[in-house]
């Protein structure tokens, strides 16, 4: 196992593990209403960015499992989509997109993410879609992308290469 190997471990470990336990234990009292982050979400962005399409997508599918199973969701709900956003996150850094074109494909990414859990959850419920798209999907791509600066910018050095 070579250098990189291990520090993607350590990161997925360390921040992985540590963004399901503050999604589980700490962003109930940062939900408003019923808008909430995703914490795990913002940590499969920035590991996809990091370490490649292959890495982001199994952190994004591990964390989504975990995760699920330890909420009431059904298990697998938020694994397809977190490891949807992982592999393509990782792709854009081999496609080469670097900048401001970076914040608006993390943007894209979250709300593409959104409107799959809300698709799938569209059938526990008896609201129509249109309602749930703007009563949850856009406030939360919303707040998980200013968490999403927020965490980048505390965290940037685990995140970047150097």
């Amino acid at each position: 196992m070579n250098h990189e190997q291990k520090y993607y471990l350590t990161i997925l470990v360390i921040f992985g593990i540590g963004s399901v336990i503050v999604q589980s234990f700490f962003v109930p009292y940062l939900e408003i209403t019923v808008w909430r982050p995703d914490f795990v979400l913002v940590i499969v962005l920035l590991i996809g960015k990091r370490f490649g399409c292959i890495q982001g997508s199994a952190a994004g599918f591990f964390l989504g499992v975990l995760t699920d199973s330890l909420t009431s969701m059904p298990v697998g709900i938020s694994a397809l989509p977190k490891a949807l956003v992982g592999y393509s996150s990782g792709k854009m850094k081999s496609v080469g997109i670097s900048g401001t074109m970076y914040i608006v494909w993390f943007v894209l990414m979250i709300l593409v993410h959104e409107i799959i859990i809300y698709l799938f959850l569209q059938f526990k419920t008896e609201l129509p879609f249109a309602h749930l798209l703007y009563s949850r999907v856009f406030p939360n791509t919303i707040y998980t992308t200013v968490m999403l600066f927020v965490v980048s910018f505390f965290l940037k050095k685990y995140f970047t290469e150097e």
